[in-house]
């Protein structure tokens, strides 16, 4: 059973985000709704430049959770399986290591759990 039926069959409800990062910059690309926490089902990053990308939950101070270098004018979709935070209301960033206009796309799926 996939981690997205997982959640479905528990009667969870799907959400996704849809993020445009356009420089050097940390973004936050996915902010919970409150006393929530996330679960990452499904990933899907395109890059216009190429480079890294690095995800976080909540802070920069060592919560990195994921890393991809990725081509330029690539897509890449990971196999994640569930990436679950333990903490609720921990907003998601992405770290980008080089950039431009029309830099990266960020396109996340997964659940908010209370």
């Amino acid at each position: 059973m996939s981690a997205t039926n997982f959640y479905l069959d528990k009667g969870f409800t799907p959400s996704n985000r849809i993020t445009l990062i356009n420089g050097l910059d940390t973004i936050a690309v996915w902010t919970p709704t409150t006393s929530t926490r996330v679960v990452l089902t499904e990933m899907s990053l395109s890059a216009n430049y190429g480079g890294t990308i690095a995800f976080y939950f909540g802070n920069l101070a060592g919560t990195r959770f994921a890393e991809f270098l990725v081509g330029a004018s690539s897509t890449i979709t990971p196999a994640i399986g569930a990436v679950e935070s333990t903490m609720y209301d921990r907003v998601i960033f992405a770290k980008v290591g080089t950039s431009g206009t029309d830099g990266w796309r960020v396109n996340l799926t997964g659940f908010e759990l209370q």
